[in-house]
Formats: structure tokens, sequence, C-alpha cells
């Protein structure tokens, strides 16, 4: 073996170990943080005012500690504070050559790729899925088949029409549950909506294929988001400057609550239809 080779495998040796490294340190972090159901309901009560018509959330539960009831009952503590309850179920089903399609999305048996509260919620008698091969959502509730519906059939993963934007015109409200702002889909339902030449990539038109609620395979044509490094997180820290959304501390970790996600976007595209790359680290302007 070469010395260079040998270096090689010494660097994945030892990236791979940290890694290791640190996953156990956040088991462990998590296993002295017990979080009781109270503790979680008193939480989500505080930040909702009692409760929400809709509330659509993104979580990474390990982030706050560890939930001594179980994902279930976290679930079941969320879903008492709105009348519908939505997660992402993203599954990106891209294809991997520009000739080929995508492979198939079936609503009921492709798993979720936003952690384990998704997967389990999707699961569940009562839940419905949108129909994309790339960003389905599954949401319960009074309102869950109007907000799903007709998914695929839109050129646009989280723009005009699709579930993203019926959040949006619905009001709902957004938890960011031991996840930063890093995690907020509706960014790109911005995006979309201020027509910035920045939220696509320029002639890439993916081709998806899906199964339908009839069990139907459709191929579909959507746009490709852009994929350029994006400043998420800091422009949430701008919309909690503003009074746009707030935070409070659980176990470990921190929930973020937008009260209106509508409110939100109309701040996001005012900006963006002044400055179309507001949203991207290699913006200019600074944010304000």
């Amino acid at each position: 073996m070469c010395r260079t080779d040998l270096m090689r495998d010494l660097s994945e040796l030892k990236g791979h170990t940290k890694r290791l490294l640190t996953k156990a340190e956040r088991m462990l972090h998590r296993l002295r943080t017990p979080i009781r159901p109270d503790e979680l309901r008193s939480a989500v009560d505080r930040l909702t005012g009692g409760g929400r018509e809709i509330l659509f959330v993104h979580a990474s539960l390990s982030s706050c500690g560890r939930f001594t009831m179980g994902p279930v009952d976290v679930l079941r503590g969320l879903g008492e504070f709105c009348d519908t309850l939505a997660f992402p179920t993203h599954t990106y089903c891209y294809p991997t050559s520009a000739d080929e399609p995508g492979a198939v999305f079936n609503p009921a048996t492709t798993p979720s790729q936003n952690g384990l509260l998704t997967e389990i919620f999707r699961t569940q008698v009562g839940s419905m899925r949108s129909v994309h091969a790339t960003h389905s959502l599954a949401a319960s509730g009074i309102v869950a088949k109007q907000i799903c519906s007709d998914h695929y059939r839109h050129d646009t993963p989280c723009g005009a029409e699709t579930p993203y934007n019926q959040l949006v015109q619905r009001r709902a409200a957004v938890l960011l549950f031991g996840v930063t702002f890093h995690s907020y889909t509706l960014f790109h339902t911005a995006e979309d909506a201020s027509g910035s030449e920045f939220a696509y990539e320029h002639a890439t038109v993916d081709r998806l294929r899906v199964i339908d609620e009839q069990e139907q395979q459709h191929e579909c044509l959507s746009r490709r988001q852009s994929r350029a490094p994006r400043r998420f997180t800091e422009v949430g820290h701008l919309l909690e400057s503003h009074e746009l959304a707030r935070r409070i501390t659980l176990g470990r970790g921190t929930l973020l609550f937008v009260p209106d996600c509508s409110r939100v976007h109309d701040f996001l595209v005012e900006r963006l239809k002044r400055i179309p790359d507001f949203l991207y680290e290699s913006c200019a302007s600074t944010l304000q």
C-alpha cells in the first residue's frame, strides 16, 4: 500500500470514528434528558395558545431528549392542539440520469425520509399522504383531504396549488420541533410565488413516477428546486426579530413556532421580489 492510499484510509477512519463518537454522545445526552407527556403538552400549549386549526410539524425528537411515553404519544399530544396535523414525508425519488424517470413512488409503501416520527404518522389509521415522488406530505384531520389532493398534477414540488401552498392559504401554524429553520419547507413556496429566477435549476425538469389513490401509475414532470447553498437558518433569526416566530426550550432542544405561515410567506415574497437571491448564501444584501 502506497503512502497516499494509507493516508486516505486513515483520514476516512478518523472521519468514521468522529461520526460514531458524535452519535454516541447525542444518544447519551438524549437518555439523560427524559421528557414527560405533561412537559410536552405544556410546551405545545404555551406556543399555540391552546391550539390551532392546522399545525405543520418538522421534527427531530432526539434533539430534545427522550420522550418517556414514546413517539406515538408525541403524535397524540401534538394532535390535541390542532384540528389538522401535518408532517413532511419527503422521499426524493429523483431520476439518477436525465434519460430515465425516477423510481416509482407509492404513497402507501415508500418510506418517509424525514425521520421516524413522520414514518409512524403517515402509517397511522386516519392519515392521508399526498402523491408526489420527491416532496409528499401527510396529514390527518378535518382538512387533510383538501390539503393532500392532486399534488402530482402540478409541475413544482412546493409551488402554486401544491399542498404547501394550501398550508399558506389556510394560514397554518408551523412547529419546528428540535430543528432549525433550515428545515422550513415553505421557504420554497415563497420562492415560487415571488418568481425568483434562483428558485429552480435552469433547464432541469425531472420525470417522476407515482402511484395515485386509485393505484394507477403516472409519469409526470416537475421542476427541480435549486441546490445552491441557502441561508435558511439565518433568515429564521430575522423572522424571530420581526416577531413572526418565537421559541421556547424543551429538554435540551428548542421548539420554534410560526403562528401564521401566511405572514412569513408575505414577508419573504416582498423581499424576494426586490432581491431574488435573498435566501441564498451568495446574496450580497444583508438580512433585514
